[in-house]
């Protein structure tokens, strides 16, 4: 059953509100960062609209470090294959300490959509690299993001092992959660675990893991939390000459056959997924390299969601603007970080490096 109109309007209306309150504070809070696959730039903007300081920013794809530094300009954003990538030469480049290293290696190689070869996918040992590369850098903490799928790759040997490489590899302390996008506000299901690792035992245990602030299903209220945001929310209201809201055209054949989806079915030819509209919506997935994923089907018309609305499902600001083409910019949108659910994260870190649990 819908909400009353006002009701929807308002919790609309407020949802835009915290969207465009993901700006960039013109006081830091005095911590910096170092970002590597950085993608889309959900972590980044999350860490950065907290008051962090973008230092340097990188991935392997030009288009996305190009997003990176369209949005936030005047720091290092530049393409670099990871496993060339030295953390000494970084250090000499931007001249001071790091507080927090941020990245989430691709995760095709542990992902239950994915090869689940695991460490012997090449893929898969950029993250040991990511660990290479965190030694050299010596931060405060660092950040490892991936999708839940990696705990149970070969009955979660792999995750154990990858732990404990981590910790012998960089002597941090590290503790690890998996945390979902609906509880920060994100009107969209997307788990994803989230590791980190800190230099000192101080910091680690004045850590403690965010709050979350929603609940999880929009017919199981929990006590003393708000409901869940729903997909109309961001999908609502969207200015037609906003950036990356392109239209995708599609046969009469396809629309006709969209257009018997029902809200939250599934088309039996292509296997896409319709938006409920009443409801968070599915887990925005991923296009590939060799031509894109199948976005959603909007829950009022008989097409797929644009990048813009797939950003909004994500919690991406307006003004964040994904470079690249609508095949690479949907890559970027997939593969992100909820920017609410970094910010949350990202908050619990400053707290604990600045030894203010206040927030």
């Amino acid at each position: 059953m819908s909400m009353p109109n006002y009701i929807a309007e308002k919790q609309r209306n407020e949802y835009l509100l915290e969207l465009d309150s993901l700006i960039i504070p013109k006081n830091q809070n005095g911590l910096n960062y170092v970002s590597v696959f950085c993608g889309g730039g959900g972590l980044d903007l999350g860490f950065a609209t907290v008051g962090f300081k973008p230092l340097f920013s990188s991935d392997i794809e030009t288009a996305f470090c190009k997003t990176i530094s369209q949005n936030l300009p005047g720091h290092i954003s530049e393409a670099h294959d990871v496993n060339f990538l030295s953390g000494t030469e970084v250090l000499d480049r931007i001249e001071c300490d790091v507080d927090v290293v941020i990245g989430g290696p691709p995760c095709q190689s542990f992902s239950i959509l994915g090869s689940r070869k695991s460490v012997d996918d090449p893929r898969g040992k950029l993250v040991y690299e990511y660990a290479r590369f965190i030694y050299e850098i010596q931060p405060r903490a660092f950040l490892f993001e991936n999708v839940p799928g990696i705990l149970n790759v070969n009955k979660g040997q792999d995750w154990k092992e990858l732990l404990e490489f981590f910790h012998e590899k960089t002597g941090y302390y590290i503790k690890w959660t998996k945390l979902n996008a609906v509880w920060f506000g994100v009107p969209q299901y997307r788990q994803r675990v989230i590791a980190l690792g800190f230099k000192s035992k101080e910091d680690y245990d004045k850590f403690e893991w965010p709050k979350r602030n929603h609940y999880e299903l929009c017919d199981q209220p929990e006590l003393g939390l708000i409901l869940p945001r729903t997909a109309f929310l961001a999908l609502d209201d969207i200015c037609d000459s906003v950036s990356n809201h392109i239209f995708r055209v599609h046969s009469e054949r396809v629309s006709s056959r969209y257009s018997t989806v029902p809200p939250g079915g599934r088309d039996k030819k292509d296997h896409t997924d319709r938006i409920h509209p009443d409801k968070p919506s599915g887990t925005v997935l991923v296009g590939s390299g060799a031509g894109g994923g199948r976005p959603f089907i909007h829950p009022f018309e008989h097409r797929h969601i644009t990048v813009r609305e797939a950003a909004r499902l994500q919690s991406f600001p307006d003004w964040w603007e994904f470079s690249g083409g609508p095949t690479a910019s949907y890559r970027q949108v997939g593969n992100a970080v909820p920017p609410l659910m970094a910010k949350a994260v990202a908050t619990a870190i400053a707290s604990a490096l600045k030894g203010n649990n206040d927030d």
